[in-house]
This record gives C-alpha cells, sequence and structure tokens, in this order.
C-alpha cells in the first residue's frame, strides 16, 4: 500500500491519469520527505605534484637535432648565409641547453622533493579532515538525526499554512458525509470537523470541505471530499476528468498548503474503513509518524477505482449507478459518536431543530388520534 499511495500522492492538480483516492500534497511539504540535513562541504584533495625530473630530457635533444638538419640548408638557401656557419650556431645552442639541463638539474629535483614532501603531509592531513567530515555526514545522516531534521522542517512549513476562515457553513451537507464523518471521527476523535469555510478573494461563493482535518498542534489541515459522479436530481455530471471546477478548488487549497485527499462516493459507501485507512497513511506519510497505521492492521487497503470523464458520468446517470451502491447503505454499521468537538455549531443546530420538528409532530399527531378515539367513544356512548 505504501508503494502504491505514494505514486498517487505525486499525482498532479491536471494529471489525465488519475484514480481514486486522490492525494494531492502541497510541493513544499512533499519536499520534506527527501530533505536532508545540511552538513559542510568536503575537503578538498591537495594537488598531486608533476613527474620526477631528469637530468637530460635525451626526446627534447633529439628533437633539437632534427630540426636544426631540416632546417638548416632551407635557411641557407633562403638567405645564403654559410650551412656550416648555421650548423656551429645551432650546436652551440643545443650544447648550451644540454649544458643547462645537467647543471639546474640538482636544483629541480629539489624542488620536486620538496613538492612531493609536502604533498605528503598534505595528504595525510587531508586524510584526517576526510575521515573526520565523513563521520560528521554519517552522523548528521542517520535515521534519528534526518527524523528530528525534517520534524523541525515539517513544523516551520505547516507554520506557513492559512487556515479556515470561520465555521457554520450553510452548504448544503449530503447525508453520505454525516455517515462518514462518524468513521472518520471513531479513528481520528478530536481532529475531525464539518461546516468549515473558506472565503475566496472577490467572490461572494466560499468553499466548504465535506470533511476536515485539522491537527492543531502540528497545524496540519486536510480537505477530505466526498466526489459523486452525478447529480442525483438532474443527472449532471460532476467531478470528472480535467473538470475547471474541481481544478480550481484543488489549486486554491494547495495554496494555502491544505492537503487534499478525494474519495469517490463508492468508496466511502463501501468501504469507509478501507477510507479511513487511507486517510491514516497521508497523515503517516507526512509527519512520518507511521503508528497511526497500528488500528488498521486488519483492515483492507483500499482499491483505486478510476476517475470518471465527463462521458462516463453521463452514462453512469442514464444507467442509476449511485442508486445501485446506495442501497449498500442500510449494511453499514453505523452506531453514533460523540462527535460535540468536531462538528459545527451550526450542524448542531440544525439537528437539533430536525429534533425539536419531529418531536412537536409525534405529538401533533398524538393529540389528533387522541381526538378521534374521543370522537369514537362519544359516538358509541349516544
Amino acid at each position: 500500500m505504501k508503494n502504491e499511495l505514494y505514486e498517487l500522492k505525486k499525482t498532479g492538480a491536471k494529471s489525465r491519469q488519475r484514480h481514486y483516492p486522490i492525494i494531492l500534497i502541497p510541493p513544499k511539504i512533499k519536499q520534506i520527505k527527501s530533505a536532508q540535513p545540511l552538513v559542510s562541504p568536503p575537503p578538498i584533495p591537495p594537488r598531486q605534484p608533476g613527474s620526477q625530473p631528469n637530468k637530460l630530457n635525451i626526446i627534447l635533444t633529439v628533437l633539437e637535432v632534427a630540426i636544426a638538419v631540416v632546417a638548416i640548408p632551407i635557411i641557407s638557401q633562403m638567405t645564403s648565409v654559410s650551412p656550416w656557419l648555421l650548423f656551429v650556431l645551432t650546436i652551440s645552442v643545443i650544447t648550451g641547453h644540454i649544458f643547462s639541463e645537467i647543471t639546474t638539474y640538482p636544483k629541480r629535483k629539489q624542488k620536486h622533493d620538496d613538492e612531493v614532501a609536502d604533498y605528503l603531509k598534505n595528504l595525510e592531513h587531508y586524510k584526517q579532515i576526510k575521515d573526520k567530515h565523513d563521520l560528521e555526514v554519517a552522523a548528521a545522516h542517520s535515521s534519528v538525526q534526518v527524523a528530528e531534521y525534517r520534524s523541525k522542517k515539517l513544523l516551520k512549513v505547516l507554520r506557513q499554512t492559512i487556515p479556515h476562515d470561520g465555521n457554520g457553513s450553510t452548504a448544503r451537507t449530503n447525508p453520505i458525509e454525516i455517515r462518514f464523518i462518524n468513521f472518520v471521527s471513531q479513528y481520528f476523535s478530536g481532529k475531525v470537523y464539518k461546516g468549515l469555510f473558506l472565503v475566496i478573494p472577490g467572490f461572494r461563493y466560499r468553499y466548504t470541505p465535506d470533511i476536515t482535518y485539522i491537527d492543531q498542534e502540528l497545524n496540519l489541515y486536510i480537505d477530505i471530499e466526498i466526489d459523486e459522479p452525478y447529480v442525483f436530481r438532474t443527472g449532471r455530471p460532476t467531478h470528472f476528468l480535467e473538470a475547471s471546477k474541481d481544478n480550481r478548488r484543488n489549486n486554491f487549497f494547495i495554496k494555502r498548503n491544505w492537503s487534499i485527499i478525494r474519495f469517490s462516493e463508492e468508496q466511502v459507501i463501501c468501504h469507509p474503513h478501507s477510507c479511513c485507512k487511507t486517510i491514516a497513511y497521508v497523515i503517516s506519510e507526512i509527519t512520518d509518524n507511521w503508528s497511526l497505521l497500528e488500528p488498521f492492521a486488519n483492515i483492507p487497503d483500499l482499491q483505486p477505482q478510476p476517475q470518471w470523464t465527463r462521458e462516463q458520468a453521463i452514462q453512469m446517470a442514464q444507467r442509476r449507478e449511485r442508486t445501485k451502491y446506495h442501497t449498500q447503505l442500510s449494511f453499514l454499521p453505523i452506531t453514533e459518536t460523540n462527535t460535540q468537538q468536531e462538528i459545527s455549531p451550526n450542524s448542531k443546530r440544525r439537528r437539533k431543530k430536525a429534533q425539536t420538528q419531529r418531536t412537536t409532530i409525534n405529538k401533533q399527531n398524538r393529540n389528533t388520534q387522541m381526538k378521534k378515539n374521543s370522537g369514537v367513544g362519544s359516538q358509541k356512548s349516544e
């Protein structure tokens, strides 16, 4: 699962090959996974000395003689200078060069010997510095130090996250979201929220995540979305590949340093526990805290589902695909959980209002029934 989901994480916001769950991580957070502690640059090795000098460079001497043999006749014809005179001059020059080579050899040899001695001394010093540098690199790149470095870097990056702008969103709540949030709250108690909104600059419309995961200590925000292929009432296709509306929304959250997990509605309905395992994996991948996956040891990995195209969404609406997997809702073992911290005040007010309305209706029905029974009794007594 780890390698598979890691590939999903690298999927870009405009990729044409997508599968649910779609996992989008801000680039700054993603880069932390490969970050290494900074260390000093390695030492530069000393430069090796040249080859040992010869007392006489025989090759150069032979080359000089060969050039003289060829050049003397040519120069003599061009300048009318006696070739013997040119020969004497050439021999004098070559002899002088040979004499210089022989007389300067001791100095040249001594200089080379000094360079070799300095090189060996510098080489020993270089080895000591390099060994020390290697130990520093090994210590800095140990698993403990790397984890500590990445943890500090993650905290620094997450401090740049722009939080939500408020709660009590008036966006319509899908019953599937309410069911799924109960599952998510069981695994991530105190960190799951509903009804938060983010203001879009220059627009009256606001973004409302289906479900929001917030780790207040880390300042980690995750937008959890449930994508349907089409609108139930109208059949209008939604959340299809290359949908500009979804791309704009994804980019908006990514720029605010939010991570995004998009599940298909079918995945949430049919495999809610596996979806929660995916959420735990993403959090573990970001925070490097793999203990979060321990409660999911016996829960299967969520199987990928291809994201639909616009044409496929239209066909799914014609086949009423959502109705098919909605029939499994009655088999989900949902239990009420204490979501006082997770559910927004507006959601709690709506539930309380609905409960009050149901109580009032039931009371009115009982009163009506009592009146009918009373009327029947009066007729019988008469």
